[in-house]
């Protein structure tokens, strides 16, 4: 019977299907707490705008005016008070560093044969739309898990054709896998950058500022923003640069400092502002109260599943990062710190983990008979 092993990720020694039960049961997990621990002032407050009672500009749309009416009332709510914007503020910081990380592997060589990760905007649209932490218990999460079995696979087939049992030499490894989790191109680091800065930091400002259902709109459509300034600038960073050839991000500390630093100043912010709110008195009324609830909710199973997500692919280490700074910093910037340390995890064991894990194995066969062993004393 197969043992796990600390040093090998569990994404790589269970089948999928068993690595999923986990999302699948934090999904379950939400859906109940929503219920159970959701006000009752929620549903009321749909109803007012399926009775077209609430924001009549928006709830009169056909077919998708209730949904969309609940959705920026819930938001304008939520903002409706000094202390619901600094908590709101804590929980936008961080899902600006899981965008910054999601659009790093987007980037990535390795993931371009996945549409689900090469092209985010649409799992996104849905999870900001409709689906909450659902989609990422149940789409985004498992399409990430699934991926990284895949491109192991490939890697052994690959190693199987060009080398066959030969040994490698682990410089020509450590190149190789470096090459293989590269950015497509150079000028990704730009176009990340600055399509997160525009598409989604300025909008989330708005929102937390002006407060009304205009800003709430503009916010609500982030990953559409997102998108079109990434694609305009990376157009414009290819045709600007000479050498626009593949990039290990990993490797440019400055590079790095360029795509994680707003996420990261923005999470440090806004987790000073919200302790230094928790010292005055609470301006929330009752309704800005019930929305940011069923908000901070569905935000932590969000990140619990994150955080899942960052053990099985990449261990324990990474997610005792995540966890620890999320107490000093905030969870945005222990995301950013978290998503280096993983990278480095999952590179160590790129490069020499097919190794350990065959030395585990005949360690741990006492039953293994060598070809030097006398049968008989």
């Amino acid at each position: 019977m197969a043992r796990i092993k600390v040093n090998l990720p569990l994404v790589h020694q269970l089948p999928l299907q068993y690595v999923l039960i986990i999302p699948i049961f934090i999904s379950v997990l939400a859906a109940l707490t929503l219920t159970i621990h959701g006000d009752v002032n929620i549903p009321l407050l749909y109803s007012q705008c399926h009775a077209r009672s609430r924001l009549p500009a928006i709830s009169h749309l056909p077919v998708l005016g209730a949904p969309a009416c609940f959705l920026v009332s819930t938001l304008m709510l939520a903002t409706a008070s000094v202390r619901g914007v600094a908590q709101l503020s804590v929980l936008l910081a961080f899902l600006g560093a899981l965008l910054t990380a999601c659009r790093v592997e987007a980037a990535r060589t390795c993931n371009q044969r996945s549409w689900n990760i090469r092209s985010p905007t649409l799992s996104w649209l849905t999870f900001n739309l409709i689906g909450g932490t659902f989609v990422w218990d149940l789409w985004i999460v498992p399409v990430f898990l699934k991926r990284a079995k895949d491109v192991r696979v490939e890697r052994i087939k690959q190693d199987a054709m060009e080398f066959g049992q030969a040994s490698r030499d682990l410089f020509e490894d450590e190149e190789r896998i470096m090459l293989e989790r590269s950015l497509t191109t150079k000028a990704e680091v730009c176009a990340i950058s600055i399509a997160v800065a525009i598409g989604f930091i300025a909008p989330s400002i708005l929102m937390l500022t002006l407060r009304d259902a205009v800003s709430v709109i503009v916010w609500l459509l982030f990953p559409l923003w997102v998108a079109v300034v990434h694609r305009i600038i990376k157009f414009a960073a290819i045709k600007l640069l000479r050498d626009n050839g593949p990039l290990y991000l990993e490797s440019h500390p400055l590079l790095v400092t360029l795509v994680y630093a707003l996420p990261f100043v923005a999470s440090l912010l806004s987790h000073a502002f919200l302790i230094w709110n928790l010292f005055h008195k609470d301006d929330s009324r009752q309704m800005t109260h019930t929305a940011l609830k069923f908000i901070t909710i569905d935000f932590a199973f969000i990140a619990l599943t994150v955080l899942y997500w960052v053990f099985v692919e990449s261990g324990i280490v990474p997610t005792v990062v995540m966890i620890a700074f999320s107490v000093f910093l905030g969870p945005g910037a222990a995301l950013c710190l978290t998503w280096l340390v993983r990278e480095k995890a999952i590179c160590a064991f790129a490069i020499s983990g097919e190794k350990y894990e065959s030395d585990d194995e005949t360690d741990g066969d006492d039953s293994t008979v060598h070809e030097d062993t006398p049968l008989l004393n």
